[in-house]
This record gives C-alpha cells, sequence and structure tokens, in this order.
C-alpha cells in the first residue's frame, strides 16, 4: 500500500522524540506538544517550519513527539483519560475522524475556523465536521488523476488525452487494436487503493459510499468488467497496488497511468514525453475523486488552545505553509492562493490536481469507512480478475457496504 500508505496512512517507525528547543524553554515560555508520525521529507518539512514559527514567536515552543502511526488512535483514546494528551496532532482522517470525535480527543475548532480571515481561500471539504462542529482540518491533499504516454498517443492517432470516461474508452479501443502497446496500467488490488482507483467512476455522478447503490454502480462495474475483457488492462491488474502499477506506466508500454499526484517527482525519469490531466469524467457527470492526506487537530484536553491554534494557522494553514509543502513534499495544497505562486503556476503537470483538489468528494463519517473501501476493491478485483460477474461484483459491493456502514452506527455524512 505504498501510495494509498503516502496520502493516507504514513506510517513511522520510529521511537518518540522530542525537540531539544522545547525541552530546554525557559521558564514563561508556552510548551505545546505536537503528536505526528512524519517521516522523510514530510518530517524535514515540518522541523523547519516549527523552527521558523518559533523564531518568530519566541514564547512558545513546540515539542514534536514522534510516534508511530500505527499506534496513535490507541494512545490518543487512552490520553482522554490521563490528560496528559497532545496540544495538537496530525491523523489519517479518512479513517480516524469519527473514532477520535467519538473518543473526545479532539477540540471543537468550529468558532476558530470561522473566524479564521482566510477560510475563504480554502474549499468547504477542508473542514471535516460532526454534528455542524468542526473536529478537524485538512491544509493539503494528495489525489488521482490521468498521466499519459504522448509518444504512445500520437502513434494511435489520438490528438489529446480523454476528458470523459467514453473518450477514454475509445482512446484504450485505439491503443489496443494498434498492438503494440498496452491501454492502461492500474490498482485494481482488494484494498483500499482499488477501491480508490475505482471510485471516481461513480463520485462524478454523486455515488458515494453513503449511497451505494442502483444501477449507476452496475454500470461502472459493467464498464471495467470491459476492459478487463477486451484486454485494455491485464488480468493482473486485479493485485496490482499503485506502486507496481505505477512502474508497469514507467516501462513505457503503456498509453495511460491511473496515480496519485505523488509521482510528479518519479515522471521526470520517465523515458518518453508525457503529460497529466484529471480523472476523465463519467458521463452527465464531473470529475470528481476522493482525497487523501492527514488532519490536523488541537487536542480536547489542551491547556493552551489558543497558542496551538497560533500554530496550526502558521505551520500548516498559511499560504508560506502551503508553498513550501509542495515544493518539499509533492502534497497539494488546498489554499487556492497558492496555486499563483511562480513554481506551481509553471509546473503544467500538477495542474489538473489543483483542480481537482477544489471539488473532492467527501469521505463517509463513519467508524467503519476503512471496511466500506475495502469491500469495494475486494469485488472490482474479483470482477477485473474474472472470479465474479460485473453484475455479481456490483451487488456484493452494495451489500458489504451497506453491512459495513451499518456496523460503523448507520450514519454516514
Amino acid at each position: 500500500m505504498a501510495a494509498v500508505a503516502a496520502s493516507l496512512l504514513l506510517v513511522a517507525t520510529g521511537c518518540t522524540m522530542s525537540n531539544d528547543s522545547a525541552a530546554n524553554a525557559p521558564a514563561g515560555t508556552t510548551t505545546l506538544k505536537f503528536w505526528n508520525y512524519y517521516t522523510g521529507t514530510q518530517l524535514t518539512w515540518l522541523q523547519a517550519q516549527t523552527k521558523k514559527f518559533e523564531k518568530a514567536n519566541p514564547k512558545i515552543k513546540v515539542d514534536l513527539v514522534q510516534v508511530v502511526g500505527s499506534q496513535q488512535d490507541q494512545k490518543l483514546l487512552a490520553s482522554v483519560a490521563t490528560g496528559n494528551g497532545p496540544d495538537v496532532l496530525i491523523n489519517n482522517i479518512v479513517v480516524d475522524n469519527p473514532t477520535l470525535v467519538a473518543g473526545g480527543v479532539m477540540k471543537d475548532m468550529t468558532s476558530m475556523w470561522n473566524s479564521y480571515q482566510d477560510k475563504a481561500q480554502y474549499p468547504s471539504t477542508a473542514a471535516w465536521k460532526t454534528n455542524g462542529k468542526v473536529y478537524n482540518l485538512m491544509s493539503y491533499t494528495n489525489l488521482i488523476g490521468l498521466y499519459y504516454n504522448k509518444d504512445i498517443l500520437k502513434a494511435s492517432g489520438i490528438d489529446s488525452p480523454p476528458t470523459t470516461l467514453t473518450e477514454f474508452q475509445d482512446d484504450m479501443a485505439k491503443v489496443t487494436a494498434g498492438g503494440t502497446y498496452k491501454a492502461l496500467a492500474e490498482s485494481g488490488a482488494p484494498t483500499v487503493e482499488g477501491a480508490w482507483l475505482f471510485a471516481p467512476q461513480l463520485l462524478g455522478l454523486g455515488v458515494n459510499y453513503c449511497n451505494f447503490s442502483g444501477k449507476k454502480v452496475t454500470t461502472a462495474f459493467d464498464r471495467v468488467a470491459g476492459w478487463s475483457k477486451k484486454g485494455y488492462i491485464p488480468l493482473s491488474t486485479a493485485t496490482w497496488d499503485q506502486n507496481t502499477a505505477w512502474q508497469q506506466f514507467m516501462t513505457g508500454k503503456y498509453a495511460f497511468g491511473l496515480n496519485g499526484n505523488w509521482q510528479l517527482g518519479n515522471v521526470k525519469s520517465a523515458k518518453f514525453a508525457y503529460g497529466t490531466t484529471e480523472f476523465p469524467k463519467p458521463t452527465d457527470g464531473t470529475s470528481t475523486v476522493y482525497p487523501g492526506g492527514e488532519g490536523i487537530a488541537i487536542g480536547a484536553k489542551s491547556k493552551h488552545p489558543a497558542e496551538a491554534w497560533k500554530y496550526i494557522q502558521s505551520v500548516f494553514l498559511s499560504k508560506d505553509a502551503a508553498e513550501t509543502s509542495f515544493a518539499q513534499t509533492g502534497s497539494i495544497p488546498l489554499r487556492k492562493d497558492a496555486s499563483d505562486t511562480q513554481a506551481i503556476k509553471t509546473n503544467t503537470y500538477v495542474q489538473p490536481f489543483l483542480t481537482a483538489a477544489q471539488k473532492t468528494g467527501t469521505w463517509p463519517n463513519n467508524p467503519k469507512t476503512a471496511d466500506m473501501q475495502t469491500s469495494l476493491g475486494k469485488a472490482i478485483s474479483s470482477v477485473i480478475s474474472g472470479q465474479q460477474s460485473a453484475s455479481a461484483g456490483a451487488q456484493s459491493a452494495i451489500d458489504t457496504i451497506k453491512k459495513a456502514k451499518a456496523s460503523g452506527g448507520g450514519t454516514c455524512k
């Protein structure tokens, strides 16, 4: 799950560690504890942003406490009772938000968010609400888009990349008919990855995990079954995760690759001319994908919520934060004005992802969201491999998603 891990489940493997500057803070200084599981370039970025914040706010020090991502939920829930939890925390928002809100882990940030002077710079989906209250915020995201091999498209007589699923199928048919190249490399694994790649075919029609049923679902399953039967995607797609699918696209044998913005750095090493575009939209629908990324929140037991909010505004929500995060980690900023920076405006490959970031789908607010995704992944994988018919796969997805939703309490939004 490397690609989804990069966008949804960034799991740290190190031990708890803290900033020396916070540990040695002088008397009269407020120290914030920030639980995070960033690693690599994201951790380097966070450390630099935090030092910048501390320099501008000498009366506030930030203790960066790095925890193991897979253990964070348990630790956070336990900290509510002991009162020794973090002032600031990140979380795998898609999966964790319902659990953490129900457990009383995160502070209600509604008034803070509503009074935030740059709120208009963010799409409504940036604020995660439960019963109308904001507990979690997203400052950046990771998204799915369509990469294409310009050389293959030219050789196949295709003048421009597809914008609709109908055009996409027609183009894949042309590529396959040529006999030299393959059409599409994508993940169809029986996991959240396969689900994430399939979901946009329905999201653009208003079908999500909360209302997953009906003819539109069956039609989408029929479509992918056809891709498999006609050879547009190999049968092995049913087991490919996003990293494997990307490796296949980079061989130069595939015309198209459905993957994420985290591959923008890797695609630079391609031995062929390439381009990017939005996920092809369904007929009478829009191009809509689910957002990945972390949520940022204030601990419910924090004794310094005002300072914590000041830190979040500077380090995560500011224009500078959006620009530096994109430059150093490749994460797509949700701030509209961040797309006006020279580094982003001159990068034509990132533009489709920026557009997608302003109109993403909404994840269900249910503790069993991960189970819903896995259910869909298993169903679509079985259809691609031929183990189930399209109709059987669609019904299986409908039934298991409904069951998971009910198991999570029956609520969704």
